[in-house]
């Protein structure tokens, strides 16, 4: 475990511009529990005694991003980062913003309003970790802990729920006891979260590292408060979900596809609209659930025509999905008839077709149905013959069909 962080220094710079001008200022949370962790931190926070029009005025190129909670962002080499204010937090009504916010001159009082005391540790290069929960102690115990009482810090923001599963399922952490006595005691508080926040946190969850932590989400009692019928199939699901999991694709729309897998279409995209996922995941798990439990092709022909279908990578993705679900043996069959398919350079659809519309109607086929059905049964032939995709022999086809219906 990390005794000391080295720094960027460019946050260096800010640290000690905020200290020449008489303020206390500190790296603190995720980027402190990553570097601890030996991870490479995503962002990096600083929190300070300086107000927010105090810190504004010490450098040149800012931007309130949430001013009235005391955060600036000071943009510095073209990187953003977010300074603020230490600040106690009023009353949460909506259970997840404070109505308001008192700043404070004590940097405990600030780490106290944090969710976990993992993320409740500064950090100066000079001073060294300023640590008044005990997180480094609970990093080492690889253990997930509520700061103060637990039970408020959910009451506060009810999204910290879903937040600590996925932490234990990104970091392989355990979650202490009474956090997860006061997370099942206050799951109903999740009806509060949008459904935005709360697919950004599932989605984590499913492509986090270590899916055996799945049963913390199953004994949480957030499932019935998200939705009903995902937490009935979700029971019924179990812990098999876990091995599925681990090894399917690491794509939101596969993993996904795996937790909605005895859902019907229509009820996949019901569920994917109310959690507002974007159209694009919502039409690749559609996708997936129309096709993975059909019979798995074991032909060149069969490879193709789907490929053609799908598209090379969502194929591929489901043969390895058949293979989690159903045979794997067939599934890996098709994925090297696919290899075999792309290196050949087969035609998979109308545009790798050697001819084309334009030149279909120099050739006398009418424009309209008849001109996409020509297309179609030419399209045909080349799948099962890819030796046919040659422009002589296609237009001699489109001739012998052009008085077709």
């Amino acid at each position: 475990m990390e005794n000391n962080i080295v720094l960027p220094e460019d946050v260096i710079y800010l640290l000690d511009t905020l200290n020449k001008n008489g303020y206390e200022a500190y790296i603190v949370g995720g980027c402190v529990r990553d570097s601890i962790l030996g991870r490479q931190p995503q962002d990096w926070d600083i929190t300070t005694s300086a107000l927010p029009e105090e810190t504004k005025s010490l450098f040149p190129h800012t931007f309130d991003t949430g001013i009235q909670h005391g955060t600036i962002t000071v943009v510095r080499n073209k990187v953003n980062y977010e300074i603020t204010t230490y600040r106690l937090d009023g009353e949460y009504h909506d259970g997840r913003h404070p109505d308001a916010v008192q700043f404070t001159p004590d940097l405990k009082e600030d780490l106290l309003r944090r969710d976990f005391t993992m993320n409740a540790i500064a950090y100066h290069p000079k001073e060294g970790f300023q640590d008044p929960f005990s997180g480094r102690e609970d990093i080492a115990r690889e253990l997930i802990r509520g700061v103060g009482v637990p039970a408020k810090r959910f009451q506060e923001d009810a999204l910290r729920m879903l937040r600590c599963v996925r932490f234990a399922a990104q970091l392989g952490f355990a979650v202490e006891e009474e956090t997860r006595t006061a997370m099942a005691e206050n799951a109903a508080l999740i009806e509060k979260i949008s459904a935005e926040r709360i697919h950004e946190e599932l989605d984590k969850l499913w492509r986090s590292p270590y899916p055996e932590k799945l049963p913390l989400l199953l004994e949480s009692g957030l499932l019935p408060h998200i939705d009903h019928l995902w937490a009935e199939q979700m029971g019924r699901l179990g812990e098999g979900l876990i091995p599925q999991l681990k090894a399917a694709p690491n794509t939101s729309a596969c993993r996904w596809t795996l937790v909605l897998q005895n859902y019907r279409e229509a009820e996949a995209k019901a569920f994917c609209k109310k959690l507002k996922f974007d159209n694009s995941t919502m039409k690749e798990i559609v996708l997936y659930l129309r096709h993975f439990h059909e019979e798995t092709p074991q032909t060149a022909y069969g490879v193709r025509k789907l490929a053609g279908t799908l598209g090379e990578d969502i194929t591929r993705r489901l043969f390895r999905m058949q293979a989690i679900l159903h045979d794997k043996t067939a599934a890996q069959k098709a994925e090297n008839l696919l290899d075999q398919v792309l290196a050949a350079g087969d035609c998979l659809n109308l545009k790798g077709l050697a001819v084309n519309g334009e030149e279909l109607m120099a050739a006398g086929i009418p424009k309209g149905k008849h001109l996409g059905a020509v297309l179609n049964a030419l399209l045909e032939d080349v799948l099962r013959e890819p030796a046919h995709n040659e422009k002589n022999y296609l237009l001699q086809e489109a001739q012998k069909r052009k008085d077709e219906v």
